[in-house]
């Protein structure tokens, strides 16, 4: 990616991003995006990976050693409720 861009928030809140940087980070229709407003002047977007997310998740999982069958969790919101 060569130059900067501009461009402008629509009365609903959007903001296009300009097709050079949509290319340039292969950003897609569906892409997924954090909003991290930095300070008053300057708000990052992050492109999220939907499927290291799910991965990560997956092996988070997979270290819990004391796993909760479907049952007990039922018997605990209902005591908690």
């Amino acid at each position: 990616m060569q130059d900067v861009e501009t461009t402008r928030m629509s009365t609903k809140g959007q903001v296009i991003i300009p097709k050079d940087t949509r290319n340039f980070t292969e950003s897609r229709e569906d892409t997924i995006f954090t909003v991290f407003p930095l300070d008053k002047e300057t708000i990052i977007l992050k492109k999220l990976d939907k499927q290291k997310i799910v991965n990560e998740f997956r092996a988070l999982r997979k270290k819990v050693k004391n796993k909760v069958s479907e049952a007990e969790a039922n018997e605990i919101v209902h005591k908690v409720r």
